[in-house]
């Protein structure tokens, strides 16, 4: 009995608390990304993977340090740091691809996207706001922005949006992100996703979300099946999102898998269900070279200079 008991305690040290789980693949890779879509791409590499929630301090920074062999970060602030602080890294792949949707509020009256309209968006500064404005700027919106997606939840619940301490209006449309949408059911209520709308705009190309950043010094031939089995991992996944729900499930309970991803199983079949609302997908930077300048240079305005070393 007490053999018995010590084997089950030793199996829960070992699949909770984002311990190595040997039913899951193995990996001798050192990776580092950031919750929530980034960390989820990762999903067959939990056994390697290391996550934060706050990439700007606890992340980019790594970029500069010998900890991890792999780091999945937003492009531009991964790209920065090769370009501008001589990062011992070279962007390998895109991962993520914009997780934004446009949400109807149910209070536009012709329910058409207008002057006058008035729209809630969120990090002005940032990818969010940045997408936002390149997709709407040029409409005439009556728009008003908050710091977190998470402080659109008010807004996509009651459709209102408070100004100040004596002023609450109604909203229009508020852009938010998954998996936020999904949780509060509001995906039906959802006009347009800004991964389709942007790819509309510009004539085919993609958000550039998060990326894969590898270090220099890894073995080409580690580098090459690394890539290649995420790729797999990844278009699998986008096609039966049941497979991160698997994976997910042998990692721990709901509860462990929220504190290593972000995310459960529970809230990716919800924002996987029917449409890729993570962004998920796979794309080779050195072969879109161009989408990636595009995103990061005029959309994001970054002005860096990207030649052929920053690129694996």
């Amino acid at each position: 009995m007490k053999k018995a008991l010590l084997l089950i305690t030793l199996t829960a040290l070992l699949t909770g608390c984002g311990g190595s789980n040997p039913s899951l693949r193995k990996t001798d890779l050192k990776i580092l990304a950031p919750q929530g879509a980034p960390a989820v791409a990762l999903y067959n590499f939990v056994n390697g993977l290391t996550t934060v929630t706050n990439p700007q301090t606890e992340l980019i920074p790594q970029f500069k340090q010998d900890n991890y062999d792999i780091i999945v970060a937003p492009a531009k602030g991964g790209l920065t740091t090769i370009v501008k602080q001589s990062a011992n890294f070279q962007m390998a792949a895109v991962v993520t691809f914009g997780n934004f949707g446009l949400v109807a509020t149910g209070n536009d009256d012709d329910g058409e996207l207008n002057a006058g309209d008035k729209v809630l968006y969120f990090q002005p500064n940032d990818i969010p706001g940045k997408t936002f404005e390149y997709l709407y700027g040029d409409l005439g919106l009556t728009t008003y922005s908050v710091d977190a997606v998470n402080a659109t939840a008010t807004a996509l619940n009651t459709g209102t949006y408070k100004v100040d301490e004596t002023t609450t209006i109604q909203l229009d449309y508020v852009f938010s992100a998954e998996p936020l949408i999904s949780n509060l059911n509001k995906v039906s209520q959802v006009k347009e996703w800004a991964s389709d709308t942007f790819k509309e705009k510009s004539d085919g190309k993609r958000i550039i979300q998060a990326a894969v950043f590898v270090k220099k010094t890894l073995e080409k031939s580690k580098v090459d099946n690394f890539l290649s089995l995420l790729e797999k991992d990844l278009n699998d996944a986008v096609k039966n999102p049941k497979n991160i729900v698997n994976t997910f499930n042998l990692f721990g309970d709901v509860d462990e898998q929220a504190n290593k991803f972000g995310v459960n199983a529970d809230i990716i079949s919800k924002c996987m269900k029917g449409h890729n609302g993570l962004g998920l997908g796979y794309l080779r930077a050195k072969t879109a070279k161009n989408e990636v300048e595009y995103f990061v240079n005029t959309i994001l305005n970054s002005g860096l200079t990207l030649d052929e070393e920053v690129y694996y």
